[in-house]
């Protein structure tokens, strides 16, 4: 009896060692620690236009910086289209250039009939000499409502020769942070839609840690609280950082790196990212990491 009583409170200390255990996290009375992985942020570089890939510049592991060309796109129609809509905006321009003209034209002609229908009242002019001035009249007004359209289509063609511009640049794809290529997506020669991934760059700059929390402490814990990041590569060695997310939904303890029995759990995600310069060019995608967060009483 003595025996069996005896095996108590052993138990019930290895199921208080094994409620730490299942979310990987240890932790004190204001503190804790969970184990996470690094991570950076995954962006595919794609056109916002179709074209042929002509040139890439840049392949798997190559590292850039902000304004380096990645790839080239073509489309040969677009130069011809250039051209066309520059000759348009030219002729615009030219009867932009009309307009004072064919406004002083019609004011004149409008001064001379004022003044032929003065004398026609007197009869000093004939019949036919104000029909004349009428006419001239007439036609010196439709002139300047004809002209009078041209800077509007001035502003058109000149938007259209920078629309087709813009379509040409966008066929030249930089990178715009700093960052290694991950995947390439396309081969030169290839035909791409518009939207069509040709890279995945990976921005080294910028990584940051996903950890998993187990629910009963997830309410200690606030979004901006500071956090202390510590790799196995740097021993002794604590990157600052802090709290930026903290998952509004519970979920299992992921399957890919956790035990049959941990994957029961309800956990929370929460992601952590560095706030020393130096962190981005330090901690690299998958390192493993331990997290100490401070947790609120």
């Amino acid at each position: 009896m003595r025996a069996g009583g005896g095996a108590g409170p052993p138990a019930k200390v290895a199921r208080g060692l094994l409620v730490l255990a299942l979310t990987g996290c240890t932790g004190h009375q204001d503190r804790l620690e969970v184990s996470g992985t690094i991570e950076i942020r995954d962006v595919q570089i794609a056109a916002l236009a179709s074209g042929r890939l002509e040139r890439l510049l840049r392949d798997e592991g190559d590292t850039v910086r902000p304004g380096d060309t990645i790839a080239v796109l073509r489309r040969p129609e677009l130069d011809a289209l250039i051209e066309e809509r520059r000759a348009q905006a030219n002729a615009a321009a030219v009867r932009v250039a009309e307009v004072g003209a064919a406004a002083a034209d019609s004011a004149r002609a409008a001064d001379d009939l004022a003044r032929g229908e003065r004398l026609r009242a007197h009869n000093i002019i004939s019949l036919q000499q104000y029909d004349a001035l009428r006419t001239a009249a007439a036609g010196a007004a439709a002139r300047l409502a004809a002209t009078r359209a041209a800077p509007s289509e001035f502003e058109a063609a000149r938007a259209a020769v920078t629309g087709v511009l813009a379509t040409r640049n966008e066929l030249t794809l930089l990178a715009l942070d700093t960052g290694v290529v991950l995947t390439r997506y396309a081969e030169p020669g290839e035909v791409l839609a518009a939207g069509t991934p040709v890279v995945s760059l990976g921005l080294v700059r910028h990584p940051w840690v996903r950890a998993y929390v187990d629910e009963r402490v997830i309410g200690r814990l606030k979004v901006g609280a500071p956090a202390q990041v510590r790799v196995d590569a740097y021993p002794g060695r604590e990157f600052a950082g802090r709290i930026t997310a903290i998952s509004p939904q519970a979920e299992f303890t992921p399957r890919v790196a956790l035990t049959e029995r941990e994957r029961a759990d309800l956990v929370f995600s929460i992601k952590v990212e560095p706030t020393e310069g130096d962190a981005g060019g330090r901690l690299k995608a998958g390192m493993p990491a331990t997290l100490e967060l401070p947790l609120l009483p």
